[in-house]
């Protein structure tokens, strides 16, 4: 599932406020893309612009997903939990993408909440 251009012409707005003109030639070049595990990592350890763009790209991907089933497995989330939670699976899954961990957490969130209380 893409992104709509608005999105990402948001993303590539509010990053050139903050990036470097190098770390935006790369947020252009990659716009759309699931960051991988490495990318995330580094971005989120070294505290880079590009972080922003991955862990928005995170949660349009969460929030796009939760519509598409008609299920609402992000109310009660906070962003922060989120993070960690995708900060974990790229320690434990290097050669993967955040992509395939996105989906990971919304199958594990939508189990969650079909829980009964």
């Amino acid at each position: 599932m893409k992104p709509s251009p608005l999105f990402l012409a948001s993303i590539l707005l509010a990053a050139s406020a903050i990036a470097t003109p190098a770390a935006l030639a790369e947020a252009r070049a990659r716009a759309g893309e699931a960051p991988s595990c490495g990318e995330w990592v580094a971005h989120r350890e070294k505290s880079s612009p590009l972080a922003l763009g991955d862990t928005h790209w995170l949660l349009g991907y969460l929030t796009g997903a939760a519509d598409a089933n008609g299920k609402d497995y992000l109310s009660g989330m906070d962003n922060a939990s989120i993070f960690r939670w995708m900060d974990s699976y790229c320690r434990t899954n290097p050669l993967r993408d955040v992509g395939s961990g996105a989906k990971s957490l919304a199958a594990e969130l939508a189990g969650r909440k079909a829980m009964p209380k």
